[in-house]
């Protein structure tokens, strides 16, 4: 019997310590494997809710747009808005030409004529895609002498540095509403791809023209102000709410702009379009004065239309 079993019994043992090693390694290696995972378990208890939050939290919470509008409206809005950014600029140029505007640095005057260019040109470019939604561009008006010195209290084409600060105002409005439209626009879906794409378009410039704004307030004038809307921007900044809570957007942070919804905006505006809350203030001069010499601060001024409107875009 001994005879017999005696070559069996090596290969016998041999596979059956088979599964045990196996078993063994198994083990060890979930042993590896669940230290190895336990502190990114433990992590994802906390980031789990979190991503939950950020994920599942209705939208229109963490983006409120107020009234909601059809991309034929939305397209209104920002042609009434254009019309009076152009016009705000065209008042500009004129006070740069023989107005109070007309000590302002050069720099500072190829923005105005730079920037104006382009708000006629989305007033053109707008009321070309007005028709095509069922709208009237003609029909989308401003007053014939908007009620500017609603903005600052006073009249901002008596001095660079007001039409300065009252033109930052304008240009980061104007950001923050295209902003505020984003979520009406993708709402209305192939209706709005179209309108989309051009407030998107227009929203860069217009955020460039911000940013150019600010930076020759802080260059020409030395004003406490960045190129950029600042981290806990206050109203002494920006006229709207750039600060929101309640939203997983961290819009008090420097790496997120806040946005304006169109009540807002208008109840902003509406002061402006208002005329008559129109005081009598010494009025831009829109229509060249004879010969009336003005001092001429440093540095000197020269004709509009110079051509050096490109160096001016290259600064920002």
């Amino acid at each position: 019997m001994k005879t017999h079993l005696t070559p069996i019994i090596p290969r016998a043992t041999h596979r059956l310590l088979l599964p045990y090693h196996f078993l063994a390694v198994l083990f060890a290696q979930s042993g590896r494997f669940v230290s190895q995972v336990r502190p990114l378990a433990k992590a994802m208890v906390f980031i789990l809710p979190l991503l939950l939050v950020v994920c599942f939290i209705p939208t229109s919470a963490a983006y409120a747009q107020g009234t909601v509008l059809t991309p034929r409206q939305v397209t209104e809005y920002a042609l009434t808005l254009e019309k009076l950014e152009a016009d705000f600029y065209r008042r500009g140029v004129a006070a740069a030409q023989n107005g109070g505007l007309a000590g302002a640095p050069q720099v500072a005057k190829d923005a105005i004529v730079s920037y104006g260019q382009d708000e006629a040109d989305h007033v053109e470019q707008l009321s070309a895609v007005l028709p095509s939604l069922g709208g009237d561009p003609n029909a989308v008006t401003i007053p014939a002498n908007p009620n500017y010195t609603a903005i600052l209290g006073r009249d901002p084409f008596a001095n660079p540095a007001d039409f300065l600060l009252a033109g930052q105002y304008v240009e980061d409005l104007g950001v923050a509403a295209y902003k505020g439209q984003v979520q009406n626009l993708l709402a209305a879906g192939e209706a709005g791809k179209t309108v989309l794409a051009a407030a998107l378009a227009i929203h860069s410039v217009e955020a460039r023209h911000a940013a150019g704004v600010r930076f020759l307030r802080q260059s020409l004038l030395g004003e406490d102000v960045n190129p950029w809307i600042s981290t806990n921007a206050s109203s002494t900044e920006v006229i709207y709410n750039e600060n929101r809570g309640g939203s997983p957007i961290p819009f008090s942070s420097d790496a997120f702009d806040g946005y304006a919804t169109a009540d807002e905006v208008l109840a902003l505006v509406s002061p402006i379009l208002n005329v008559a809350q129109q005081p009598t203030v010494p009025q831009p001069t829109t229509v060249p004065q004879p010969t009336t010499p003005r001092p001429s601060p440093s540095p000197q001024p020269t004709p509009s239309g110079s051509g050096s409107s490109a160096p001016v875009r290259a600064l920002w």
